[in-house]
């Protein structure tokens, strides 16, 4: 008796969880070897992604071809030509049915590959499939936009530190209050002057798990949340077929402020990453010393041919005739590392121990100034009428970015070059009124105390 190999698979692990459609395919399988009166064999690929058309990730369909190959694989039944293969792949497995004389069964008829009519329908099947996947896809595509638009989030994993909140219509992005009070921790830790390691310690006693559900965090990731844009509110769509950039405000975690001081240690952190890995010496004033070119210095200590001395580590590339002018420094003296840090230290321990002075500018300060309460409401107003003006800024930068990427729909610039230069300098103008506006609200906040804080320096004053 022959026997009817069933071939069943879906697209995606969710399908294969629903069960329907692998139980529908092999029912249908089992009830036309009952017809055939053959005997049955399941092969079950489960969920298979289709989005690549290879069969790297599908064994059990090399099996089969293996089996056709061998000759035991004579009669076998899909549910419909796209379970094979939506691709080119399909060309090579129609191939092998029609070298080894496999009659194919589907739930629309039967096929002898041999035949020659009978393949070219095949061919056209497999073209229809294709073209129907492809049709999906963009459906896909577009729909996922069109949410995008309406400012609903586009699916997947939500970024650490937020929910997705399902609606009627789509779902939306919201503060995850407990991942989000960690989010804000780390960027603190890190502002601060904590390492990454002591930040992913700091999770991992905490018991904080990753996105996944994992206890330990990597660095990389820890990284990644540090340069997350996300988290100021800003979340940006790109879509690559159409070269398309939808950008939407969601609710922000880290004050940009706080964000950008952020992205600034790491500039820094990571300039000088070849140094600090290399040093195993203590340099007082090191990190807070940069040359007149805007690097940081560099500390350089040899007893053995007494140097000990803060240099710009740009004047060496002068000597590397392949580095840009741009990346180099005329700098050529340093400075005795002793006599510099003693000197700074003087100047710094000077002002702390001077109370006098100090007392004297307050009491300067003070007599110069008779009326606070007037001036405190006076620059409170002033602050009110600056945050208006920048907040009516920022709307219309928002719209300047939606405007270029309207244009850049219809192709109204002459290159993209042109449409990048643009798009950066916005988004550099969105994050400095971003900063400015954060900047004129707490001097607002400030000034609401100022009162109180005067008649403490009039205190100080007195004493």
């Amino acid at each position: 008796m022959d026997t009817l190999h069933i071939l069943i698979r879906v697209s995606t692990s969710t399908q294969e969880e629903d069960g329907t459609s692998l139980q529908t395919q092999k029912q249908l399988g089992i009830e036309l070897s009952q017809r055939l009166k053959m005997k049955y064999q399941i092969h079950n690929e489960g969920g298979t992604s289709s989005s690549k058309d290879t069969l790297d990730n599908r064994p059990v369909m090399i099996n089969l071809l293996r089996l056709m190959d061998e000759g035991v694989v004579k009669h076998l039944f899909v549910y419909n030509t796209d379970r094979i293969s939506r691709g080119h792949t399909w060309y090579f497995i129609r191939k092998k049915m029609v070298d080894n004389g496999v009659i194919l069964y589907t739930s629309t008829g039967r096929y002898d590959t041999t035949g020659t009519m009978e393949n070219l329908i095949l061919g056209i099947l497999s073209e229809v499939s294709q073209y129907d996947n492809k049709v999906r896809t963009e459906r896909s595509r577009l729909g996922k936009m069109e949410k995008v638009k309406q400012n609903y989030f586009r699916g997947g994993d939500p970024p650490f530190g937020f929910k997705i909140q399902k609606g009627q219509r789509g779902s939306k992005l919201v503060i995850d209050e407990y991942e989000s009070r960690y989010v804000r921790l780390v960027y603190e830790m890190y502002h601060n002057g904590h390492t990454m390691k002591e930040i992913k310690s700091k999770l991992e006693t905490d018991g904080v798990l990753t996105r996944r559900g994992n206890k330990n965090w990597s660095l990389g990731t820890l990284q990644l949340m540090l340069r997350n844009d996300t988290y100021i509110g800003i979340d940006e769509f790109h879509d690559k077929k159409s070269g398309t950039t939808i950008r939407n405000e969601i609710p922000q975690i880290i004050p940009v402020k706080l964000f950008e001081e952020v992205q600034q240690r790491r500039v820094r952190i990571l300039t000088r990453k070849g140094q600090l890995n290399r040093t195993t010496r203590e340099y007082l004033f090191r990190d807070f010393i940069y040359c007149q070119c805007g690097s940081p210095i560099g500390g350089r200590i040899k007893p053995e041919k007494s140097i000990q001395h803060y240099y710009c580590p740009k004047s060496e590339r002068k000597f590397n005739k392949s580095t840009p002018d741009n990346q180099m420094c005329e700098m050529k003296r340093c400075v005795n590392i002793d006599t510099t840090e003693e000197l700074l230290w003087d100047v710094i321990y000077n002002q702390l121990v001077n109370t006098e002075g100090l007392k004297n500018i307050l009491q300067k300060t003070i007599k110069e100034n008779p009326s606070f309460s007037s001036k405190v409401r006076k620059q409170k107003g002033k602050i009110k009428d600056e945050l208006n003006l920048k907040e009516k800024e920022l709307k219309s930068i928002s719209e300047g970015i939606i405007d270029i990427e309207r244009r850049r729909i219809l192709n109204e610039f002459q290159s993209e070059q042109i449409y990048q230069s643009l798009k950066k300098e916005l988004d550099k103008e969105y994050r400095k009124c971003h900063i400015t506006i954060e900047n004129l609200k707490n001097s607002m906040s400030y000034y609401g105390e100022q009162d109180r804080w005067y008649s403490t320096l009039e205190n100080i004053s007195s004493t």
